[in-house]
Order: structure tokens, then C-alpha cells, then sequence
């Protein structure tokens, strides 16, 4: 067993280890019909994952499915839940997994699938490996995925924390999140905006308030716009205008995230800069001093700075 080889987003190895359970095709020899139809949807399944389809994947599970995956906060039960749980995952990296099947086993509605799987992150690097159990249901005339429990190789956890990118830089931001504030930095000039996913801004006014996993806050620093006279161009509120951005900061909450950083760990939050396009300036497994700055907001804010919306200074007279 290996870890993962790219760079730091997102535990993908927790998140992704069931995502074994759909790749490849049944190697064992249970012969009968089953077995085939069973590859068809497997082969199904591996395209809708490719293809970055969550519904597709959906509809793929029984109505009253389950999902149990190490560090997901309690079985996903339910078509409609498992899919937002692949959309989660997906939208987090999911490439695609290599499975390998030792054996299927089962008779009338149900057939039992076990094996090994390798999940991959972008550019086809390692991003976990680990165990699945698998149960296949006919359901209406159709095989659908029924039960759906994997783990993850321990080495292979570990080492996806710091090898995959679970953080990811949210394009779309400006229009997609909600603005939670902005500061103008006196000595540089500045702007600093922060905006939040809608789980972010669900508890971002409240101190004592614990972010939910799935939240996401970024920090868009900015040069302001100057005249010829080196002044800064101000709009009719007198507030600076955004100029050229300089990069954006990002963290995202989610379970056992936070664990690479050891001593410096600042709760659950992973962190990473982007550059405007979205190329990564600082990876989150290069990150650990934004987690030591975090550590001093303390526990009790869930190591969040809680910024209030940001007041413009008059602007010069004469």
C-alpha cells in the first residue's frame, strides 16, 4: 500500500473510498444472468463518474440505499442524499478508481461484490486506496447498487490528507458566494474581500457558532484602482474601487480535515491560495502556517477571525 502522490484538498481517501464500488467490472464467475447485466451497470457507473454526472450516478442506487464511508459523519441513506454525496466528491476531485473485484457471490435479487479499489485524483495521481463490500439488488427488472460500505487502507488516509487538493479554489465565487465583509488595509491600500459559501454565511455572524463541514471562506485580496495623480479612485459611497486581484485565500471545513498539520492544526479547516485563473499559488499540504495563524482566533470562534462588514474612511476634503 502506497499514499498519494499529488498535492494537498477535500480527506479525498475518506470521501473517496467508496468510490471503489463502482469502477470496473465483476471478475468473479457467478454464472448466470446476473453477472452480466451487473457489468453493464458497473460499466455505467465508471462513465457517469468520468463524466462528472452525480445524477446519473444516483439513479444507479436503489431508492433505500446506503452509503457508510470512514469519516462521513453518519450512513447516507436515500437516493436523493447519496447523490448530493457524489456531487460533494466529485466537485472535490474524483477522477476516477480503478477496482478490483476477488470475488461476487449471491443468488435470487441479491449479489454480493467485494474486492480492492485505487481511487485518483486530477492528472491521474494516487488519491487513496483501500477494501469495499458491495451488494448489488434487482429492483424493478434493473440491478442498482443497494449497500455500499468501504474503508479506506489506514497508510493511504494518512497520507491523502496531505496529498490531494480538498480544499479547490470555487470559481464562480464573486456571483456564487455571499460577501461577508471587506477591510481596506491602511498601510498597503489593500482591499480584502471575504466571501462565504451559504454554510459559511449560515454561521459566520455568530462567535461561538461552529461551522458546518462543507464550508467554505475565501479571502480576495485586491489592488485598489489609482488616478494619474496616484490617488485612489473612490465610488459614490467613497469607498476604494477594486483593481487588479492579487490572490485568493481559501478554506474549506470538513470531517478529520486539518490533521496534517499536526502541532499547528486549527480544527477541521484545510487552506490553500490560488492565483486569479485558479492555479494554485500555495497547496494546502504547504498551508501549515495559515493553519498556526488560524490557532490564534481559538477554539471558541472554531479558529475563524469573524470580520464585521467593513466601514470606508471619509474621503479627503479639498
Amino acid at each position: 500500500m502506497r499514499g498519494m502522490k499529488t498535492p494537498g484538498l477535500i480527506c479525498i481517501a475518506l470521501i473517496l473510498s467508496s468510490f471503489a464500488v463502482f469502477l470496473g467490472t465483476a471478475a468473479a464467475a457467478y454464472p448466470d444472468a446476473a453477472r452480466e447485466a451487473i457489468e453493464a451497470q458497473s460499466r455505467a457507473l465508471s462513465a457517469a463518474l468520468q463524466r462528472g454526472d452525480p445524477a446519473a450516478v444516483g439513479a444507479l442506487f436503489t431508492e433505500n440505499a446506503r452509503l457508510s464511508v470512514p469519516g462521513a459523519p453518519r450512513v447516507i441513506a436515500g437516493r436523493a442524499a447519496i447523490t448530493g454525496f457524489w456531487r460533494a466528491a466529485l466537485a472535490n476531485g474524483l477522477t476516477d478508481v480503478v477496482r478490483h473485484t476477488d470475488e461476487v457471490e449471491g443468488e435470487g435479487r441479491l449479489r454480493f461484490e467485494t474486492g480492492s479499489y485505487i481511487a485518483f485524483g486530477p492528472n491521474r495521481a494516487e488519491a487513496g486506496r483501500g477494501q469495499f463490500l458491495l451488494v448489488w439488488k434487482k429492483e424493478n427488472g434493473t440491478w442498482r447498487i443497494h449497500r455500499d460500505f468501504a474503508h479506506p487502507d489506514p497508510v493511504a488516509a494518512m497520507a491523502s490528507v496531505s496529498s490531494v487538493d480538498r480544499v479547490g479554489f470555487p470559481r464562480g465565487y464573486a456571483t456564487q458566494f455571499r460577501q461577508l465583509g471587506a477591510t481596506l488595509d491602511q498601510a498597503s491600500f489593500g482591499l480584502t474581500t471575504v466571501y462565504g459559501n451559504e454554510l459559511a454565511a449560515s454561521a459566520s455572524s455568530a462567535e461561538g457558532t461552529q461551522f458546518p463541514d462543507g464550508a467554505v471562506i475565501l479571502m480576495e485580496f485586491a489592488h485598489p484602482q489609482r488616478d494619474g495623480e496616484d490617488q485612489l479612485v473612490r465610488d459614490a459611497q467613497g469607498q476604494p474601487v477594486k483593481g487588479e486581484i492579487a490572490h485568493i485565500d481559501v478554506m474549506r471545513r470538513g470531517a478529520g480535515f486539518g490533521a496534517a498539520y499536526g502541532a499547528n492544526r486549527a480544527g477541521e479547516w484545510e487552506f490553500a491560495s490560488y492565483r486569479p485563473d485558479g492555479s494554485t499559488l500555495i497547496a494546502p499540504a504547504g498551508a501549515e502556517h495559515c493553519a498556526a495563524c488560524h490557532q490564534k482566533a481559538g477554539a471558541g470562534k472554531d479558529y475563524v477571525y469573524r470580520q464585521r462588514s467593513w466601514t470606508p474612511p471619509a474621503p479627503p476634503r479639498g
